[in-house]
């Protein structure tokens, strides 16, 4: 167990929650430029050796994670399966912010090794597009279905340009994002150089290449086990009793 001070953070769009250890204090404060600068108040008065963890949202945590490192902040973000994992050896089945932020809190206490560093501009980059592809496409799936539905109620004709048009704008924003991707990989070298190494995989694309670069920077500093562990895939015994 760390001995160390450990603040975990509960964030949401609008909102962080936090949790502060061995003090047990709670906050909270809004996720925007004042609540950030509030907590900065509160985390600039605790000891040197303070560490920050939070879980991966979706980017809500970007912003607070790049003003805490600049603030010279230990500062992590940690896999939401590694939480969760945490959350049922401990027997915790309620969720809430509060009680999130407790157990991020704890799960450094009892891992203080884990979490990622923030990465470089080029990888915040490629997280930024990889995110915003998938949402296209899901918005695409969605559109697709809607065009499906109408035609089964026979109803499609009164809105089939109006449909034809959005398709056709989704494809071209999947196609952009897609095609910026590949720049933002070939433009930095280590980027490249994995990607390289990840196509030679029978059965990789261009977009699992991208997703793989974006979500798992840590590939090629760590074994496959401990990346099947990351990514919830390692392999699960159901030995009898």
């Amino acid at each position: 167990m760390s001995s160390e001070t450990v603040i975990g953070i509960d964030l949401s769009r609008d909102w962080l929650d936090g949790f502060c250890l061995p003090e047990k204090q709670r906050f909270r404060f809004q996720n925007s430029p004042d609540g950030h600068a509030r907590l900065l108040e509160i985390l600039q008065s605790m000891p040197d050796d303070l560490k920050v963890g939070f879980e991966a949202t979706g980017g809500q945590e970007w912003a607070l994670w790049r003003v805490l490192i600049s603030m010279g902040i230990n500062a992590v973000q940690l896999p939401p399966a590694l939480i969760k994992a945490f959350a049922c050896s401990m027997g915790k089945r309620a969720k809430t912010d509060q009680i999130d932020a407790e157990l991020i809190a704890r799960f450094m206490a009892f891992r203080p090794e884990a979490g990622r560093t923030l990465p470089d501009a080029k990888l915040q980059i490629l997280r930024a597009l990889t995110v915003r592809r998938a949402q296209m496409v899901e918005a695409r799936k969605r559109l697709s279905a809607q065009i499906s539905a109408r035609r089964k109620q026979g109803v499609s004709a009164e809105l089939e340009e109006m449909d034809s048009s959005l398709k056709a704008f989704l494809e071209s924003q999947i196609s952009e994002l897609e095609h910026r991707i590949e720049g933002v990989i070939a433009e930095a070298a280590e980027l490249s150089a994995k990607a390289e190494l990840l196509r030679s995989i029978l059965g990789i694309g261009p977009v699992s290449v991208a997703m793989l670069l974006a979500e798992m920077p840590e590939l090629g500093r760590m074994t496959a086990t401990e990346a099947a562990a990351v990514t919830g895939l390692a392999p699960m015994a159901h030995d009898s009793a």
